[in-house]
């Protein structure tokens, strides 16, 4: 299962991931998320994608995401243009196998720690080439949601955070002195 995840917005590539999906093969396509964006033309794209499109557009409670993320196989953020995701963040979280745009902090954390792949924003050849190879390649996805959970264990691990606020905070309050 592939999972789109967060609030439906035009500059999150929505319509390139169904486009997408058209050339994908074996895989079901959840999009969840709180619609900010008329969603009928979305689900006309659906409509023509031979495997299975679900929608839940609605806002997800903070208990339902869990199980939600458990589900997903891959997760995609096909952004047009974003600097940073709370929806990647959880990604890490739950270990999940990424397919991210080239924008903003993508590409940084997929070469710092391994756990995406990056393609082109807006381009939905390259997106349907990355999300097929993970569909068929279980030992790829395994590499990436690996590589996730270290990164979710480590340098995103809450203790890691505050050890680095607290470093900063001391060294701005040497500067001070």
């Amino acid at each position: 299962m592939i999972l789109f995840f967060g609030l439906l917005r035009p500059y999150k590539g929505l319509d390139t991931l169904l486009e997408a999906f058209r050339a994908v093969e074996d895989a079901e396509l959840w999009i969840v998320g709180n619609p900010r964006m008329p969603v009928e033309p979305l689900r006309e794209l659906a409509a023509r994608a031979p495997g299975r499109v679900r929608f839940l557009t609605r806002f997800v409670e903070d208990a339902e995401v869990p199980a939600i993320m458990r589900r997903a196989d891959i997760l995609v953020l096909p952004y047009r243009d974003v600097e940073q995701s709370g929806v990647l963040y959880t990604g890490l979280a739950f270990a999940k196998p990424m397919v991210l745009s080239a924008v903003g902090g993508f590409p940084e954390l997929a070469s710092r720690h391994g756990a995406a792949r990056i393609v082109p924003p807006h381009n939905p050849a390259e997106l349907a080439h990355a999300l097929g190879e993970l569909t068929a390649d279980s030992g790829a996805r395994e590499v990436l949601s690996a590589a996730a959970a270290r990164a979710a264990q480590e340098e995103y691990s809450w203790d890691s955070i505050a050890a680095r606020t607290r470093d900063l905070y001391e060294e701005l309050l040497a500067a001070r002195r």
